[in-house]
């Protein structure tokens, strides 16, 4: 009968059914199309994550995904000559063979391994993989249990591995633990050297018909065989563990030399440091969340439809009813006279955390206590703040200080999801910094947040993604940096792609880039397909490529309005919370020194000059839609330069704002160093605060002799109008209203307007005659005409009452 676990263990983590003794679940619900040197998650919080080779592919499995062996295609990568020292980390070169050894280092050229992990081929760049010795997966003669589900290929023959264990060096000696299948005989081969045998059981039914579920069992040197819930085979065995190896490796549907594949789909393996079954049993269901029986994707919440799509007007009348419009640009206008839009910088004020804490995420919770969340001394951590001016690390319990995620998680954003269930209310999108991949966490309250069972993306994390939930379309936005770009001198270029999902759980769905695909973008935009082809060469065999064009850009250099060289490290691209149609960026742009442009440019990079390979700086984007951007680059929106003695060369602008009173608190983390410095004796990084107007991001300004504008045609709903105005002490403004013909409709008329004479944030307009109240013209379609003099108009709204 199979073993009854309490609640508590069941929930190990993040929703997952998993026993508490689990010690590895590998689902291979990834990517269809998955990249070699991507990784497969260990759904379980080990981290126990696989590497996706060439002899490997994601295939359609029992559940969702499986993981098939298979032969890998002949190919002539593309790369451009490099020393010698990087085409060895990359694996595009060989290193001589150490003496003794006979097994060549692995390179992208013999990388025919399905699925693996290991701590040899130092040369290489590789994740930070745990030692597969030093773990319940090295099993021995202790209680253990191996299952997993196979649809063996109907014509399979020969022996095919289920997996491989070895001390290590791979290939080298036999000291592994080794399970195949062998599908004409029904047999399953179980080879541990340490123990000095091998065990071998035989099924009376055939294995080759559609998809069975396998579990083997190990208790006191009794080891068990259960075919589809019932036990078909036994036989004793002395098993013990493999020797700890300091190149040790773990190996999934082909053995450590890459040869014995298995013939056909495994779907989810799983470890565990127990005997689960002791009886006949009901082959059990999927263990991820995402396959249980009644699971549904949340019900996303709608706001307004986008009024201004493709950042255009309707054609017709526009419907505003009662939301605010902020002139972010010139959209609602149909006539202007003297009108410009100027961008307004943020103020930088006081330094509010004496430490530098990376990629952040500002978020103020319903409580209203400021988060800050960062890079802490490992994972990601959180600092809070009832005024937003003092901060302070929480002692968050369980030795772990303000640490909300542990590491390697590093770099993401961290948002409130309006869809999600209170035990997931929270949500972040963030790296695994040392093993690959994109992961989405969750929380209830934003204090200890639980990872996804798979990657949301498969990618390298180099920098911060940003996510946020866009309820007028109903769709969860990302930017994520791709490196793919290429300078005129073939130097990286830095772009941002964009994801769109519906359900943030599970693998994001992508298009692979091809060499087809990259050849028709690089007309456009140059790429390093000439350099690096297939993209996925990018980190070598055993590390994640970055995002290439998976997905379509989101933002990049414009050869027509930047310089050369100039590049995009983020775009902290959001929501603004305050007002519909109205999406923010905050792109960071990194000027090279070197690589590109003449000499006289070039030579800033020198070491003599003590400074490094150059400054970054965010400037403002706006858009209506989330989709298409309107940059203001002059002036920056966080300028370089000495505030209150603190050198800023590369603010770094936190994710996300919050509201106090009518300012909008934004912070920076701030450094007083070059990129690349070549010295190390600037001040140690800070946090700073900004502030800014709220919605004061963009107006339209008249100038001092004054100016004007007439809208398009528009119905509202409300009784009041309201303005975000600053006309000054000298200057004015005066609003009339039209009818549809065009004529001032009578007690509106401009010159009925008492002057608006003030600096406000929420102005009621009023007449003559009629005061405040236009009630009266509530749904019908007017035209407002406003005239103005030396006066910046941020936003405009019709309220009730």
């Amino acid at each position: 009968m199979r073993r009854i676990y309490c609640l508590a263990a069941l929930l190990l983590f993040s929703g997952l059914v998993s026993r508490a003794e689990t010690v590895a679940l590998w689902l291979f619900d990834e990517q269809e199309g998955l990249y070699p040197s991507c990784p497969l998650s260990d759904a379980t919080p080990h981290g126990l994550h696989l590497i996706l080779g060439r002899g490997g592919s994601i295939v359609p499995g029992k559940f969702g995904g499986a993981l098939g062996a298979v032969e890998p295609e002949d190919w002539e990568p593309v790369y451009e000559p490099s020393s010698e020292e990087t085409c060895i980390r990359f694996g595009l070169k060989a290193p001589e063979l150490q003496l003794g050894r006979t097994v060549e280092p692995l390179t992208w050229f013999n990388n025919r391994f399905a699925a693996l992990f290991t701590n040899g081929n130092g040369h290489l760049r590789r994740l930070e993989f745990t030692n597969a010795t030093r773990t319940a997966l090295n099993l021995g003669s202790d209680d253990w249990t191996v299952e997993f589900w196979l649809k063996l290929d109907e014509r399979a023959e020969g022996e095919g591995v289920v997996f491989e264990i070895g001390s290590g060096p791979r290939g080298e000696n036999d000291r592994v633990t080794r399970l195949s299948v062998i599908p004409e005989k029904n047999m399953l081969r179980l080879h541990n050297q340490a123990g000095g045998g091998m065990a071998q059981l035989r099924s009376e039914g055939a294995i080759r018909k559609g998809w069975n579920h396998y579990a083997l069992t190990h208790e006191e040197g009794r080891l068990i065989w259960y075919l589809n819930g019932e036990a078909v085979a036994e036989t004793s065995v002395r098993l013990q563990a493999l020797p700890v190896g300091e190149e040790a490796y773990f190996t999934v549907a082909r053995d450590g030399r890459w040869n014995r594949p298995l013939h056909g789909a495994m779907d989810e393996l799983r470890f565990s440091d127990s005997v689960d079954y002791t009886g006949s049993f009901s082959p059990p269901d999927s263990y991820s969340r995402l396959h249980k029986a009644g699971r549904k994707p949340y019900a996303l919440k709608k706001g307004g439809k986008l009024l201004y799509p493709g950042n255009r007007a309707p054609s017709r009348v526009v419907e505003m009813g009662s939301r605010k419009h902020l002139f972010l640009d010139d959209v609602l206008l149909a006539e202007s006279d003297g009108v410009r839009l100027i961008p307004h910088p943020a103020r930088l004020e006081e330094i509010v955390l004496d430490r530098g804490i990376g990629w952040s995420t500002v978020i103020e919770g319903e409580d209203g206590l400021i988060r800050l969340y960062g890079e802490g001394a490992a994972g990601v951590a959180v600092w809070t703040s009832r005024d937003g001016l003092h901060f302070e690390a929480p002692d968050l319990g369980s030795g772990r200080a303000n640490q909300v995620i542990p590491g390697p998680a590093k770099a993401g954003s961290v948002f409130i999801d309006p869809n999600g269930p209170p035990e997931e209310r929270w949500k972040a999108l963030v790296g695994l910094h040392d093993r690959g991949g994109w992961y989405i966490w969750t929380s209830s309250d934003g204090w200890s947040f639980q990872r996804s069972e798979t990657a949301a993306l498969p990618f390298w994390p180099g920098s911060a993604s940003t996510l946020f939930y866009d309820d007028q379309r109903q769709v969860y936005l990302g930017h994520h940096r791709s490196d793919y770009g290429s300078t005129p001198s073939g130097r990286t270029e830095r772009y941002f792609v964009r994801t769109e999902v519906t359900d943030l759980f599970g693998a994001w769905e992508f298009e692979p880039t091809t060499r087809e695909k990259a050849l028709r973008i690089h007309r456009e935009r140059p790429l390093k397909v000439e350099q690096w082809d297939p993209w996925w060469l990018d980190n070598g065999p055993l590390a994640p490529p970055g995002f290439g064009i998976e997905f379509p850009i989101a933002m990049g250099r414009d050869p027509d309005l930047d310089p050369v060289a100039t590049d995009l490290y983020n775009t902290r691209a959001m929501k603004y919370p305050w007002a519909e149609d109205a999406y923010m960026a905050f792109p960071l742009w990194f000027f090279h020194y070197h690589g590109d442009g003449p000499p006289a440019r070039q030579v800033l990079a020198h070491p003599s000059r003590e400074m490094g390979t150059g400054m970054v700086e965010p400037q403002l984007a706006v858009s209506r839609d989330g989709l298409n951007w309107i940059r203001y680059p002059r002036p920056a929106y966080l300028p370089i330069g000495d505030h209150e003695g603190f050198p800023v060369r590369r603010p770094y602008l936190a994710h996300g704002m919050v509201r106090r009173g009518n300012e909008i608190y934004q912070y920076s983390y701030s450094r007083a160093s070059y990129h690349d410095a070549w010295t190390e004796d600037a001040p140690s990084p800070v946090t700073h605060r900004l502030t800014q107007r709220l919605g004061g991001f963009v107006s339209l300004r008249t100038p001092y002799t004054g100016g004007g504008f007439t809208t398009l045609p528009l119905t509202f709903r409300g009784g009041v109008l309201v303005l975000n105005i600053d006309t000054g002490a000298t200057g004015y403004a005066q609003v009339g209203i039209l009818d549809e013909r065009g004529n001032a409709i009578p007690g509106y008329a401009l010159e009925d307007c008492i002057y608006i004479n003030t600096n406000s944030v929420a102005q009621p307009v009023e007449w003559l005659e009629k005061g405040t109240d236009l009630t009266a013209l509530s749904g019908k379609t007017v035209r407002l005409v406003f005239h103005m003099r030396g006066t910046d108009l941020y936003s405009l709204q019709f309220v009730e009452n």
